[in-house]
């Protein structure tokens, strides 16, 4: 299969999981080499992350270091991507889940796309509607992008929601912390 189809194919399976279709797992390819290739979200996601931070600092001041901001920004988003699967790396086995890891990080990757596309919704739906304000649906988004990452560690490691919602709340806290450094190195103000 070539890594187009296999990427269409992953992204229906993000979509059918979304709707709460379990066979949605039949999309995506769950060998060493799918694992690997799921890491192409990451360059899915990157354009509108990229917008998403340049759109940050559009009303900053002039003296901000935009350049720096932007370059920090693009390393976090690295180690984002990094981070997450390395930490899982060791805790998975010790939910006794290890053959599982493979599976879970591909579809987890692969529903980066999809999460992202959600947050742009919400976000533009706050442009279009500002009188409902954009925090609003923003929020939501990020609630139900929570609630669908749940859904699928419940689905993809095969434990109990507490466990899975940990592991999610692991990661939401993980790339809060990673983003808070990012942005704290690059205005010059770690400490």
């Amino acid at each position: 299969m070539s890594t187009s189809s296999e990427t269409l194919n992953a992204l229906y399976g993000t979509w059918r999981l979304a709707r709460g279709d379990s066979q949605g797992l039949g999309f995506f390819n769950f060998s060493i080499e799918g694992f690997w290739r799921s890491f192409l979200a990451a360059i899915i996601v990157f354009p509108a992350f990229a917008f998403l931070r340049w759109n940050d600092i559009f009303d900053a001041p002039e003296d901000f270091p935009a350049l720096r901001y932007m370059l920090v920004e693009v390393i976090a988003y690295a180690i984002k991507w990094v981070a997450f699967p390395l930490i899982m790396f060791h805790v998975i086995p010790m939910i006794g889940r290890a053959e599982r890891y493979i599976a879970f990080i591909t579809v987890y990757n692969w529903a980066s796309v999809l999460q992202m596309g959600l947050y742009l919704a919400a976000l533009m739906l706050g442009v279009l509607f500002p009188s409902l304000g954009a925090g609003g649906f923003v929020f939501i988004a990020v609630i139900a992008t929570l609630v669908y990452g749940v859904y699928i560690t419940k689905l993809t490691l095969s434990v109990s929601i507490p466990t899975a919602s940990t592991i999610v709340l692991a990661d939401f806290l993980l790339s809060l912390v990673i983003t808070s450094i990012g942005i704290r190195l690059a205005v010059g103000q770690l400490f």
